[in-house]
């Protein structure tokens, strides 16, 4: 008996050509999405943003589902967000990010500069700074280019699962190993009263009382 094994990882730097067809037209179902959901938003018009994995990211407007990454083909979407300025962002954990602008695509990868092509968040801060939390660190767009910050700046692990900004300003990450916070000049690691950090956090909130609030 012969046994043949087909290694199916990909260096990150090696991203697939894009696959943008203008050709096709976005599809639409009164059906939602029949893959995982990985984060749910809602647009400056009360629609619901959808990120289902390979299902694509959907738009829900009450009555229908309309896919909105139809022409990227089939990738594998874990976050969207729609910016200040009305523009779409969709996060992938195997392309990097595609910005939507309502007519035209453009894609991010590591050739850009994007510091990993698998992105698990994206954060639009309060000076209009997007920023990517990736497998392998942070990356903050402003516009023209990328910087990226990963455990060498002082972050305190480079598998990023949630950004959240409080009301004073500072970037608040959950990661894979400890959560920690920027406040614009170093990364800090936050701790409870018994000095343990909080590990594997996914999700992070701030309450009207300024209370910061961890899932993990």
């Amino acid at each position: 008996m012969f046994v043949c094994f087909i290694s199916c990882k990909q260096n990150e730097t090696n991203v697939p050509k894009d696959v943008i067809n203008y050709d096709l037209k976005d599809s639409i179902t009164l059906y939602g999405p029949n893959t995982m959901v990985r984060n749910v938003k809602q647009d400056r018009n009360g629609n619901i943003l959808i990120a289902a994995s390979f299902s694509g990211v959907l738009r829900y407007d009450g009555k229908k589902f309309t896919n909105l990454t139809t022409k990227l083909g089939r990738h594998r979407f874990w976050d969207v967000l729609e910016d200040r300025k009305g523009n779409l962002w969709f996060a992938t954990t195997d392309s990097g990010i595609y910005f939507f602008d309502g007519k035209t695509f453009q894609h991010f990868t590591t050739n850009e500069g994007l510091t990993s092509n698998s992105v698990m968040v994206i954060h639009e801060d309060k000076d209009g700074m997007m920023w990517f939390g990736t497998r392998g660190g942070i990356s903050r767009y402003d516009g023209s280019s990328f910087r990226n910050f990963t455990t060498k700046d002082g972050l305190s692990n480079n598998e990023i699962t949630t950004i959240m900004e409080d009301k004073g300003g500072k970037l608040w990450f959950g990661t894979r190993g400890d959560a920690c916070f920027y406040d614009g000049k170093t990364f800090t690691t936050f701790r409870n009263k018994e000095g343990k950090a909080f590990y594997n956090v996914w999700s992070i909130i701030e309450d009207k009382k300024g209370n910061i609030w961890f899932g993990g």
